[in-house]
């Protein structure tokens, strides 16, 4: 993850519909989870609203213990 993934994120974040996620969103979402957890990019069904919520939190979860202290 570079700066600019954690500047995206912050964005992303921050969007305004925060029930809905755009398809850059979703491509988002799916490389940095494929990249933080060494997995092949996926990209879940949108149907799968608790699995995307987990991914998530999970990328967040990541972000704070990496990058808490900088």
């Amino acid at each position: 993850m570079v700066k600019e993934d954690l500047k995206k994120w912050k964005e992303f974040q921050q969007r305004k519909k925060q029930n809905v996620i755009e398809r850059d969103g979703i491509e988002l979402i799916c490389r940095l989870h494929s990249e933080i957890f060494n997995h092949k990019y996926h990209e879940p069904c949108t149907c799968r609203k608790k699995e995307w919520e987990e991914w998530i939190s999970e990328i967040n979860n990541y972000i704070i213990k990496k990058y808490a202290n900088t």
